[in-house]
């Protein structure tokens, strides 16, 4: 009998595809993407929202469901969809618990694989919160209190931005991102490259090293708290890199705090996030200074 050599650490290739495959660990996952658009368009009924434009490119566009104060902290939600899938028409659904405790909401669009690579998405992002920045007064937003989550691969995007120089780069404050969600996402994309999804995704190993926050070493210059959340359900090793990404974020002299989601599974960890009476939507709203 022939042993299948080993891919990524202990796991063969089969194995290691089963791990990455975030589809198969849950009987139908179209369940919950139709749950997010439903509540999206809920939210849009019940909240005062409109849409604005933080570049020219045609999917430069982010939705605003305003707070009731002005002078609120900025929360900006990154969608996941494997970087090839979803949108802010889908997402949405994040909004109302975070602006009924205060927040102003900001959903975000931002082009995906194949159209541009996932190097691109990140500094599409990384335009996108400069922008919120600089128009944070015309958005009834604190610029100095600017917080980002993200969601599968929407936490990839949030690490990419985690390793941003914005004093360098953009001549921002050094600390533009006050706190971060990373959700249901990897610190280190070359599993993802060695599995099946490369198939789609096209990720080398150049790309890996410059947008993976496990593999930026000193490049992270980020000094914020991250909570790290992932569900109970998902695979082991989503799990084990969701615990690595915390225990990195500490080793950075940074606040971490992780939380596995008791009953979560990869697609429903963020709607958990979104429920005001959850122990990590108390402590996103912990992190910006306001009360439920």
């Amino acid at each position: 009998m022939t042993i299948p050599p080993k891919i990524w650490r202990d796991y063969d290739q089969a194995e290691l595809d089963r791990q990455y495959n975030s589809r198969g660990t849950v009987p139908d996952f179209g369940i919950y993407t139709r749950q997010y658009a439903e509540a999206t368009r809920a939210a849009r009924a019940s909240l005062a929202w409109s849409e604005a434009s933080y570049g020219d490119g045609p999917t430069d566009r982010l939705d605003v469901y305003a707070a009731a104060q002005p002078g609120a902290p900025l929360l900006v939600f990154l969608h996941g969809g494997d970087w090839r899938a979803l949108s802010k028409d889908d997402s949405g659904f994040v909004a109302p618990a975070y602006v009924a405790a205060g927040a102003c909401v900001l959903v975000a669009d931002f082009s995906l694989v194949p159209a541009v690579s996932i190097a691109d998405m990140g500094a599409q992002v990384r335009r996108m919160l400069f922008w919120v920045w600089r128009n944070a007064a015309e958005l009834d937003g604190d610029p100095a209190r600017i917080y980002i989550a993200g969601h599968s691969s929407g936490a990839n995007l949030v690490g990419q931005a985690l390793m941003t120089d914005w004093a360098t780069d953009f001549g921002a404050p050094a600390d533009l991102i006050k706190g971060a969600v990373f959700m249901s996402g990897l610190g280190d994309l070359e599993p993802v490259r060695l599995s099946f999804r490369n198939e789609n995704l096209k990720f080398t190993p150049e790309m890996v090293d410059a947008v993976s926050l496990l593999r930026s070493g000193e490049r992270v210059k980020s000094r914020c708290p991250l909570l790290v959340a992932v569900g109970a359900k998902e695979t082991a090793d989503y799990r084990r890199q969701s615990r690595e990404v915390a225990a990195y974020w500490r080793g950075q002299g940074n606040v971490a705090e992780l939380f596995e989601l008791s009953g979560r599974n990869h697609f429903d960890a963020v709607i958990e996030w979104a429920d005001p009476t959850s122990a990590l939507f108390r402590a996103t709203v912990t992190m910006m200074g306001l009360s439920r």
